[in-house]
């Protein structure tokens, strides 16, 4: 599909991303569940603090257990991702990316959502908020109110640092981080596509 990459990646790799705990930053959705309940979580972490949305775990809820179940190929995803990109445009604070495994079936659809600077609706023109592994529904003008002026400051994390990146890159502690990140990549590749870095400097 015409945006989107596909990343192979290792057993291990796909064994973690199985694992990932549901949560504030992270949810896990079956294919069988429609495109306009999915954008529910996209709106969630996109009006709190961002997060990913992983599209093809099915999950065994009295056992637990989790299966990797994804699309058939990229053009079995175009319902989904047509359904996302009308209301979160592919871009700097929304992106796609399908995962295969050799051992699993079909691709895992990966949204990677940002904190966004404007209030985003789901599909059912509702706003919901990420609180834990909950997307709550924001409908009291009060609650609408105290969004939308969190959503209008300028937040201090997004100005630049006067340092060298390497301090940040060759770190211990991004070192460290990136043997968790799935697929593997190269910490200053990683920390632009978040933009942690910005033109070569450090945001704070």
């Amino acid at each position: 599909m015409a945006g989107i990459s596909t990343a192979a990646i290792s057993d291990s790799e796909a064994a973690r991303l199985l694992a990932i705990e549901e949560g504030h930053f992270a949810d896990l959705k079956s294919l069988r569940i429609a495109p306009g309940k999915l954008t529910e979580s996209l709106s969630a972490f996109a009006n709190a603090e961002g997060g990913e949305v992983l599209v093809g775990i099915e999950e065994d809820k009295p056992t637990g257990r989790r299966t990797w179940l994804g699309f058939k190929d990229t053009e079995a995803a175009n319902g989904h991702v047509q359904a996302f990109d009308a209301l979160f445009p592919l871009g700097s604070e929304f992106t796609y990316e399908f995962l295969s495994n050799p051992s699993s079936d079909g691709l895992v659809l990966r949204v990677s959502i940002r904190k966004t600077r404007d209030i985003k609706k789901a599909s059912n023109g509702v706003v919901y908020v990420r609180r834990g592994a909950q997307n709550l529904p924001v409908e009291s003008p009060e609650r609408l109110d105290i969004l939308r002026r969190d959503k209008g400051l300028t937040s201090f994390e997004t100005e630049p640092f006067n340092c060298d990146k390497e301090a940040i890159t060759n770190s211990e502690h991004i070192i460290a981080f990136m043997l968790e990140v799935v697929p593997a990549t190269e910490p200053e590749a990683w920390l632009q596509k978040q933009r942690l870095l910005v033109d070569s400097k450090p945001t704070v």
